[in-house]
């Protein structure tokens, strides 16, 4: 990889403390997992977040600092690939069928794409941002783009801490690789 190259790593928040409460804090063992995750961060030129709490908390802990609230990273999805199907999709294979199947799937992931690249564009040559996002928000898009570069992207859906690394060149994605904790 070019050193030359703006890199956005997109992560989901970590575990909250009570998933019934949307504007809840991190759990305990939220608040460790995203300290580990410190440990080894590099330094980040941007960092992000939904502006749900959780995204916000994680955001700090991970880079040590929220520099602003992107709600690009928090679109409403609506629809069956809305609330209803969040349980059933447990790997990615499962979401790469949502993709396939539904066209307002694929319509998401291209809006989400945008704002990814929107990002991107924010910071300069050789520097990294954390976008701190959600579980589904990220797959979609992720999977979309690893099909249109050509990549294979398996395995368990995102979880809490995961996400993916997105290589740009001259403001177009050229590299997607998994995020695994």
């Amino acid at each position: 990889m070019s050193p030359a190259m703006p890199l956005i790593e997109i992560r989901r928040h970590a575990e909250r403390a009570d998933p019934k409460n949307n504007q809840g804090s991190l759990s305990e063992a939220g608040r460790a997992m995203a300290l580990a995750l410190a440990k080894r961060a590099p330094r980040f030129a941007l960092v992000l977040s939904s502006p749900l709490p959780r995204a916000k908390e994680t955001a700090q802990l991970i880079a040590g600092r929220l520099d602003a609230v992107d709600a690009g990273l928090l679109p409403e999805m609506g629809g069956v690939i809305g609330d209803r199907i969040f349980g059933e999709m447990h790997t990615l294979a499962d979401w790469s069928g949502v993709l396939r199947e539904r066209e307002d799937a694929r319509s998401f992931a291209a809006e989400q794409l945008q704002t990814w690249a929107r990002i991107a564009e924010r910071v300069s040559d050789r520097e990294r941002v954390l976008a701190v996002s959600h579980g589904g928000i990220i797959e979609l898009p992720a999977l979309a783009l690893a099909q249109r570069l050509g990549t294979r992207l398996e395995g368990r859906a995102f979880g809490y801490g995961e996400g993916v690394l997105v290589t740009y060149a001259s403001g177009v994605p050229v590299k997607i690789e998994p995020l695994r904790v």
